[in-house]
């Protein structure tokens, strides 16, 4: 009985080192630097009224860690990063980076991209949509209600509306100025993305999944992902915009697999147990 007891103990042990090595730990993110984002660099918590500082101390506290902003996207800057946060910008991808930005989703990475109603912000967002082949999707229309309860989320299951931070379905979130993302891919894939929040007749948060088995990325139509963070600004904020960013990133870790070695050892610990069990009753 002694030897089978510790095979199985230490079978048992292999196992969930595999499994906890999995699971364990945060996400990791990038985004654009302060020269290239106009809310800022999330590493450093943002530029002026414009802070991310909320939701940078709310991913921190969450054991995520943030990676310092870039001015380029490459391979190198990509790698072992989860998510990828395009904020308001107006930067335009270059080749090259299109083809880095493509291949990061199509790994599995997240991305989340954001737009003002400003036309030079749309562009740099629809190049970011281009580049994953789902077009300009950024309309140009913009409208919608200011106001910290303007934003009304879908009665949708997704990763933004249910999570971690809950359920936010029929909830709303705050918003101003929203441009309209259209949801119809069809000239170019053969589904079109999930409208999530609307500000009135605008679109202003929709979710796609360009490369089947691949990476998310929600869009959105509205700058609340700086300012609107911030409790001191009153006139918009809402704690149920902030949940859905955070809903949205943490479904990236229940995407993650489980490493194949681990079923192999699993397999090898049934295996192990068993041969433990006759030699037992021998």
């Amino acid at each position: 009985m002694n030897k089978l007891l510790i095979t199985m103990t230490l079978s048992i042990s292999i196992l969930l080192e595999a499994l906890g090595g999995n699971s364990a730990g945060g996400l990791t993110l990038r985004s654009w630097n302060s020269a290239n984002q106009r809310g800022g660099d999330l590493f450093n918590g943002g530029n002026g009224a414009l802070l991310y500082g909320a939701f940078r101390s709310s991913l921190l506290e969450r054991s995520h860690t943030i990676l310092p902003g870039v001015s380029t996207l490459t391979e190198a800057n990509l790698a072992d990063v989860d998510i990828f946060f395009h904020g308001t910008s107006s930067k335009i991808l270059t080749s090259t980076e299109t083809t880095v930005l493509s291949n990061f989703v199509k790994m599995g990475g997240f991305l989340i991209v954001e737009s003002d109603s400003s036309h030079s912000e749309q562009i740099s967002a629809n190049s970011v949509l281009e580049s994953l082949g789902l077009g300009s999707r950024y309309t140009g229309v913009v409208g919608g209600v200011n106001s910290p309860t303007g934003g009304t989320f879908k009665n949708t299951v997704s990763p933004t509306t249910v999570g971690r931070l809950g359920d936010l379905r029929g909830q709303t979130f705050g918003t101003s100025l929203a441009t309209d993302i259209d949801t119809m891919v069809t000239d170019i894939t053969p589904t079109g993305g999930t409208v999530i929040g609307e500000n009135g007749s605008i679109r202003s948060m929709v979710e796609f999944q360009p490369f089947a088995n691949g990476g998310k990325v929600l869009a959105v139509g509205d700058p609340y992902g700086y300012n609107l963070f911030q409790s001191s600004d009153s006139s918009f904020f809402n704690p149920n915009n902030q949940k859905a960013y955070l809903n949205f990133i943490e479904y990236k870790q229940s995407e993650t697999p489980v490493p194949e070695t681990s079923t192999i050892l699993g397999l090898l610990t049934l295996g192990t147990c068993a041969v433990g069990n006759k030699l037992s009753q021998k």
